[in-house]
């Protein structure tokens, strides 16, 4: 299959908002291609940290040499980027994929996160003013421990994954649904799969939100950094779906040990019957456990909020069975 590699650059991002169906397409790949998107951090483009990444990072103590060119490029840029407005996130995309069509699954596999430089920042997850810190990657596999910054491991994910909606509309960053968007999710990192319902023809994949790891003992912290991202895009057609019984029609997630169903609403409780629904339509119709088992597994299931007031998710050890209608996906 087809090795692409996409760099996030004026032309080829968004800040802030989501890609909709009106956009055109910065990549277009067959279904089962291999993307690689070298992805970019806000850090250092905010505007209330100059948009001058060389000022900022040398405030850190990151020497000028060591910040990424396309940081510079988009902060030099005459893209507008409002905060009162606009999310925090630069967004990579739309990537089409050609033959993918509503009704459709797309499989995003992510198959490796590496970090594009050899620190990231510690600061509020919304991309707003509050205090910051440099922590460093020492081996690309683990951080070093700082006093600046405790609490960190090196877990990569993206915050932000999607396709398009077929309204045409584009999306605050931080917003999440059907299509994806701002899941904000740590299970989000090598080896596991989203699945998203394809909206519009091409689907419309969009990426962006990386992260080094998440502060355990702060919540609503981050650590922040760019990550060179090998996706995988697989698109699993209509009739495969539709023997799912449901379990295409919102977001979930695989891993190679747990089922992550997900519930996403601004209310939490909402969210919750959303994510119990979801769960209970994989298991039971993905999978085909008896309805009375898959009901027994959630009774035992543990259900967290994982980004308050935006959704909630389940992990569930992976049912010992191949999914309805198997395939790569």
């Amino acid at each position: 299959m087809s090795r692409d590699l996409l760099s996030s650059r004026p032309g080829t991002v968004l800040w802030g908002w989501l890609p909709g169906a009106v956009d055109r397409p910065v990549l277009s790949v067959e279904p089962g291609a291999t993307v690689v998107v070298d992805t970019l951090s806000h850090q250092g483009l905010m505007r209330h940290q100059g948009r001058d990444p060389h000022a900022f990072f040398a405030s850190l103590g990151v020497d000028a040499a060591d910040v990424l060119d396309d940081v510079h490029a988009l902060a030099a840029s005459d893209l507008a980027h409002d905060p009162a407005i606009d999310g925090p996130h630069v967004v990579t995309g739309p990537i089409e994929v050609r033959g993918a069509r509503p009704g459709d699954v797309l499989a995003v596999h992510i198959e490796a996160l590496e970090p594009r430089v050899g620190y990231g920042v510690v600061a509020p997850r919304d991309g707003g003013p509050g205090p910051e810190a440099l922590r460093r990657v020492d081996d690309r596999s683990r951080a070093t421990t700082e006093p600046a910054a405790p609490g960190c491991a090196f877990r990569p994910s993206l915050g932000v994954l999607g396709v398009a909606t077929s309204d045409g509309l584009r999306r605050h960053s931080a917003r999440t649904g059907s299509f994806g968007g701002n899941l904000d999710l740590p299970e989000l990192g090598p080896g596991a799969t989203l699945h998203l319902p394809v909206q519009v023809p091409g689907a419309l994949f969009h990426v962006g939100g990386p992260r080094f790891g998440l502060r355990a003992d702060a919540p609503g912290t981050a650590w922040d950094g760019p990550l060179r991202a090998t996706i995988r895009l697989d698109v699993v057609p209509q009739p495969r779906v539709r023997d799912w019984g449901g379990a295409g029609r919102r977001p979930f997630v695989t891993t190679p040990g747990h089922l992550v169903p997900l519930g996403l609403d601004a209310n939490v409780d909402r969210a919750l019957e959303l994510c119990r629904a979801q769960a209970f339509a994989l298991l039971a119709g993905r999978y085909g456990e008896p309805r009375a088992a898959a009901r027994a597994r959630l009774e035992d299931a543990e259900f967290r909020i994982h980004r308050s007031g935006y959704g909630v998710h389940a992990r569930l050890p992976l049912p010992d069975r191949e999914p309805v209608g198997a395939t790569a996906a």
